[in-house]
Formats: C-alpha cells, structure tokens, sequence
C-alpha cells in the first residue's frame, strides 16, 4: 500500500516516512539532551554534599563507618587509620589534619581535601553530632 503525493517519490512508502519521521525526533531529543546535560541544573552536587559540610569527624576516636563518611576514604582506607591510630597511640596519634599524612596511602592531596571536615583535640571544638542525608 503506497501513499505517493507530489511532495513524496513514488518509491517512498508509508512505512518508510514514519520510520525516518522516528530517527528524526530521536536525534533531535538526543541532540537536546546532550545540550542540557552540561547546564548548570543538571551539574548539582549530591544531596550527602551539604551533610558533609557539617561533618565533623575526630579521626582519634571514629569508627569505620564515620571515617568511611569522609571523601576519598573507602573501607581500606578507613581500616589503615584506625591501624595507624591504635599503633601509635590510642586517641592522641593525630594532632593536627597533617598527621593523617603518616597513614599509608594518604598523601597531601587527600589531607587538604580532609581539613575542613575534620576536628582534632588542639581545636577546642565541641563535637558536632553529623546530620548525614542518604538519598
């Protein structure tokens, strides 16, 4: 069954206008999908970043799971702080965010990540209870 008009060539059926109709849209919605994604609305931060801009872990006393709440610390990296800490001394080892640099695998790139959401006896700083938001 062929629907020729004037505007169509003979050869170009029914079948063929809706499928070429359906790659059209499709490129166009990707082409504008590709164009949104960079925008500022979809580069948002997570919803656990304004959670760790009020966290504030003591790493003399942590446990895994806190220390784990912190950027660039996964369970093994957890498990070496709490190593370090218990071999040097137990709720003293770290005076200051650039002690954390005597643990293996922690460098100061990590350290100056770490700062600002860590606490240490010499601050004077009462502790903060963490608000942590899992989405």
């Amino acid at each position: 069954m062929s629907f020729a008009g004037p505007d169509l060539p003979a050869a170009m059926t029914v079948p063929r206008v809706v499928w070429r109709s359906a790659i059209g849209v499709a490129v166009v919605l990707l082409v504008l999908q590709c164009l949104t994604v960079g925008s500022p609305v979809f580069n948002r931060s997570p919803a656990v970043v304004p959670a760790q801009a009020r966290l504030h872990v003591d790493p003399n006393v942590a446990m895994r799971e806190e220390l784990m709440l912190l950027p660039r610390i996964g369970p093994a990296l957890a498990d070496a702080i709490i190593a370090y800490r218990e071999s040097v001394r137990p709720g003293r080892a770290f005076l200051c965010a650039e002690d954390l640099d005597h643990v293996p695998r922690i460098g100061p790139a990590t350290v100056a990540k770490l700062r600002p959401l860590l606490r240490f006896p010499s601050d004077g700083a009462k502790y903060v209870e963490a608000e942590v938001r899992v989405p």
